[in-house]
């Protein structure tokens, strides 16, 4: 089995499946997917895990699917997640120069990214992103790229994205029992909309709504900025229950296969009277449903969410100039008609996200949904994950006592040092 430094691994931490994705950069600027490994995800629930044991057994299932496609092997990945208490806030950070000619470089950039920082977190969360928006620049506002320009003060506008502590110490330790190092974790619905959403329009104004199994988030962009992220508690698993309640007669797990297999988004696009015979198990006798009638059941709740969306666009003051679009990822985005639902409910254009536009050679067929829109984009962005995570904290040049120990041998080796030299007189070199 073969190691390669430039290799990297990925795993998406869902609550209905994990994702381990293993893949290289493409010489055309995209990734290449080398391996896919697919597991259900058991002992996590939507407010983290519940079990670790079963939850260790989920990403090994995954982790050995995904090495044995690739045959290489990895022991450091970067964990995609998503939480329905994960959160988003901006801040602004200055630094001045003495020289007016002064010209703005990287270390500078990172210098107000370590002053952006240095500020408490909200209690119990985790700082994942810091984002930068714009720059000022003296009396230049609304700056994009800095770098070479000249100024005395330079002002950064970050948005910062935040997830529950507690979460991710405990799929640490999940990682820590599989012996794999966690390089560091992203947001599923900030890595997607990052890498895959095209920048004319995040120019123009665009939103991704990433639909999870339990929860739905939002990413809007103004003027090609980050200008908010929002997560609802509302997903397709309270579709699933839905279909149930109308149903009665079957298990969730039922009531999930008729909803992927068979659910349409918009009822208005389903022939009036027309009848589905399905058999759920090999046990039960097939039954007749009201196709029009599940796409109702099925259409009312999605339209609740997607009201509750608006909202949050409203916020903003940009529903309706969203002129880039509304794109649609997650394994919700999959059911029939859902475009024509949003479109209708929130009267944008409306379109599927798919990661074709960033895959390279290797596996594409199996990866090109939006179901692997967040797994695809953090493989992608992997080479340049330092410019979207928290920067390393400054530290000091003052030696610790440990390092000041450490630089003189301890008092016995000098004495056998100097016994050796004063009696047996052996080369220097030797005793070295």
């Amino acid at each position: 089995m073969k190691v390669m430094q430039d290799i990297f691994g990925v795993v998406d931490i869902g609550t209905q499946q994990v994702r381990v994705a293993i893949g290289q950069p493409d010489p055309k600027g995209g990734v290449s997917v080398l391996g896919i490994g697919i597991a259900n995800s058991d002992g996590i629930d939507e407010n983290g895990v519940a079990n670790i044991d079963r939850m260790v057994a989920s990403i090994q299932e995954a982790f050995q699917r995904a090495i044995h496609q690739s045959g290489t092997a990895i022991s450091r990945v970067w964990v995609v997640v998503h939480h329905i208490h994960m959160q988003g806030d901006t801040t602004e950070a200055i630094i001045t120069f003495p020289n007016p000619d002064h010209e703005i470089n990287v270390a500078d950039l990172e210098r107000l990214r370590q002053q952006a920082v240095r500020r408490p977190s909200p209690p119990n969360m985790e700082l994942l992103h810091v984002i930068p928006q714009y720059y000022s620049i003296d009396h230049r506002s609304q700056v994009q790229d800095p770098l070479g320009m000249a100024g005395i003060r330079l002002e950064g506008h970050f948005y910062l994205v935040y997830a529950p502590q507690t979460h991710l110490n405990m799929l640490r330790k999940c990682f820590q029992r599989l012996q794999i190092e966690v390089e560091g974790f992203v947001a599923r619905p900030i890595v997607t909309a990052e890498v895959l959403l095209p920048k004319e329009y995040k120019s123009s104004g665009c939103a991704l709504i990433y639909m999870g199994t339990h929860s739905t988030s939002l990413v809007v962009y103004e003027r090609g900025i980050l200008r908010h992220f929002a997560v609802l508690p509302i997903g397709g698993h309270q579709v699933s229950a839905d279909i149930r309640e109308m149903l009665r007669y079957v298990l969730p797990h039922h009531a999930e296969k008729i909803k992927v297999e068979v659910g349409v988004a918009f009822a208005a696009h389903v022939e009036e009277g027309k009848v589905l015979r399905l058999r759920l198990s090999k046990e039960m006798e097939p039954v007749d449903i009201p196709y029009r009638l599940l796409a109702k059941v099925i259409q009312t709740r999605l339209e609740e969410t997607m009201v509750f969306i608006g909202q949050e666009i409203d916020k903003l003051n940009l529903l309706g100039k969203l002129y880039g679009g509304i794109h649609l990822a997650g394994g919700g985005a999959l059911m029939k008609d859902i475009d024509s639902l949003v479109e209708y409910v929130l009267g944008e254009r409306v379109y599927v996200l798919k990661p074709h536009s960033i895959l390279g050679r290797g596996i594409i067929d199996k990866v090109d949904n939006p179901r692997f829109a967040g797994v695809i984009a953090a493989l992608y962005l992997v080479p340049m994950m330092r410019e979207f995570i928290p920067p390393v904290p400054e530290t000091t040049n003052t030696p610790s006592k440990k390092s000041k120990q450490s630089k003189s041998p301890p008092r016995f080796i000098q004495k056998v040092r100097s016994l050796l030299e004063n009696s047996l007189r052996l080369p220097q070199d030797l005793i070295e």
